[in-house]
C-alpha cells in the first residue's frame, strides 16, 4: 500500500507524531468549523482536524498533554507546555483526529471544502472571505467554490448565504462600553474598553500584517513617527488581522490565527484591575527570545501574544471575544484586507491564498 507520511508537531515539539495516509484516500476532504465552542476553546476563527489513519494507534499518555472534555462526545488534547491543540477523541466513533495546523504539509493531502457551523457566528465569520480555492488536483489553476453550511454536521441543503445577509448581524449588537472576552472553560476572563487618549501613547513598529517583513527594510518597519496604526475608524476601533506564521500555527494547532491589536491600558481583568499575565488559568509560553504567548491551561485557548519590543500593545485572540458581537466583532474591530500576516510561511497555501483573495474582494465591496 502506497502512503504519504505527514509529521504533526506542536510549537515546543513536545508532541510529534507521524501519520501515514494511504494515497488511495487522498486528498482528504475537510471543512473549517466556525462554531462558538471551537472558537472559544482555541481563540481561532476556524479549526479543523483529520482522522488518524485507522491502522495507526496513538496514546496521549506518551506526550505531555492536557485533556479537556468540551462535550459529551469530544475530548480535546493540547500541549501542556505551548498550548497547541493537537488531538481530539471522538467517543462514539472511538476515533482520534489530528489538528491540521500541526501538519508539516497539507497541499495535495487536504481538500478544503468550505466552512461549517455558521449559525453561531451571526455574521458568517471568516467564511465571507473564503469564496473559492484552487482544487488540490487542479493542473491549470482552476478554482472550485468553497461551500458554507449553517449546521455542524453539514446535513441538508448547502447554505450558500449571500454576502449581504451574513456580513451584518441579524440585529445590531447592543451598545456597550466593555467588550467581554472569555475562553471556553471560563478560566480566563477579561474585558476591553474602547480606544481613548491613553491608547495613542503606545509605541510600536509596524506589524508584518501591514509591512511584510520578508521584503521590507528595517526603516520601513520601525514606524519612527509612531503612527497609531492599531487605531482605526477615526480612533474608534482596533485593527484586527489574520496570521499564518509557523509559530502561531504550531502554538494554536490551526492554520489561521486572528489577532486584534489592543493597547494594554485598554485591557482589564474581570474585577476591573489592569491586565497582568497572571490572570486566572493563564499559562505563558516563551516562543522565542523576548516573545511571549499566553494560553488557558484549562481548555488550551490561545489568549495573548506580546513581546519586549512593544510591551504595551497586546495581540488578543479574536475567537475569545463576545459572540453576541458576531465572530468578526466589527462593532469594535476593523479588519486589515490587504494581507494575511506571514502568508509566505503558510503550509496550507491554497487555503491562505483563498483567504487573501477573499479579503481583497471584500475590501472592494465594502
Amino acid at each position: 500500500m502506497e502512503a504519504t507520511t505527514i509529521t504533526a508537531t506542536c510549537a515546543c515539539k513536545a508532541f510529534t507524531f507521524q501519520a501515514d495516509y494511504p494515497n488511495s484516500l487522498l486528498p482528504l476532504p475537510r471543512a473549517l468549523c466556525l462554531c462558538t465552542i471551537c472558537r472559544r476553546l482555541s481563540g481561532s476563527c476556524g479549526i479543523s482536524y483529520i482522522i488518524v489513519p485507522p491502522h495507526q494507534t496513538i496514546s496521549p499518555t506518551q506526550y505531555s498533554l492536557t485533556a479537556y472534555k468540551s462535550s459529551d462526545v469530544l475530548t480535546r488534547y493540547f500541549c501542556s507546555t505551548c498550548g497547541a491543540h493537537v488531538l481530539v477523541y471522538v467517543t462514539p466513533k472511538k476515533a482520534w483526529h489530528l489538528s491540521t495546523g500541526t501538519w508539516d504539509r497539507t497541499e495535495g493531502l487536504v481538500k478544503w471544502t468550505g466552512s461549517k457551523a455558521l449559525g453561531g457566528t451571526l455574521d458568517g465569520g471568516i467564511s465571507v472571505w473564503l469564496k473559492d480555492i484552487v482544487a488540490s488536483d487542479s493542473v491549470d489553476g482552476t478554482k472550485s467554490d468553497l461551500k458554507r453550511w449553517m449546521s455542524q454536521d453539514m446535513s441538508g441543503d448547502i447554505q450558500l448565504v449571500p454576502d449581504t445577509a451574513m456580513r451584518a448581524l441579524p440585529e445590531p449588537p447592543r451598545k456597550t462600553t466593555k467588550l467581554k472576552a472569555e475562553c471556553h472553560c471560563g478560566g480566563v476572563k477579561f474585558y476591553i474598553t474602547p480606544p481613548n487618549e491613553a491608547s495613542k501613547t503606545v509605541r510600536s513598529p509596524f506589524p508584518d500584517l501591514m509591512v511584510p517583513y520578508h521584503n521590507s527594510t528595517s526603516s520601513a518597519v520601525e514606524n519612527p513617527n509612531n503612527e497609531t496604526w492599531w487605531l482605526r475608524a477615526d480612533d474608534t476601533k482596533y485593527l484586527a488581522g489574520t496570521c499564518t506564521c509557523t509559530s502561531c500555527r504550531r502554538a494554536s494547532g490551526f492554520e489561521i490565527q486572528p489577532w486584534a491589536f489592543v493597547p494594554k491600558c485598554n485591557i482589564f481583568k474581570e474585577d476591573g484591575a489592569p491586565l497582568e499575565f497572571n490572570l486566572g488559568t493563564l499559562k505563558q509560553y516563551k516562543s522565542s527570545k523576548g516573545i511571549y504567548r499566553e494560553f488557558c491551561s484549562g481548555c488550551g485557548a490561545t489568549v495573548f501574544w506580546h513581546c519586549d519590543e512593544r510591551p504595551e500593545l497586546i495581540d488578543v485572540s479574536v475567537g475569545l471575544l463576545d459572540p453576541e458581537q458576531g465572530a468578526r466583532v466589527e462593532g469594535w474591530l476593523e479588519w486589515w484586507p490587504d494581507r494575511v500576516s506571514f502568508s509566505e510561511m503558510a503550509v496550507s497555501k491554497s487555503l491562505v491564498a483563498s483567504l487573501e483573495d477573499g479579503l481583497k474582494v471584500w475590501k472592494q465591496k465594502y
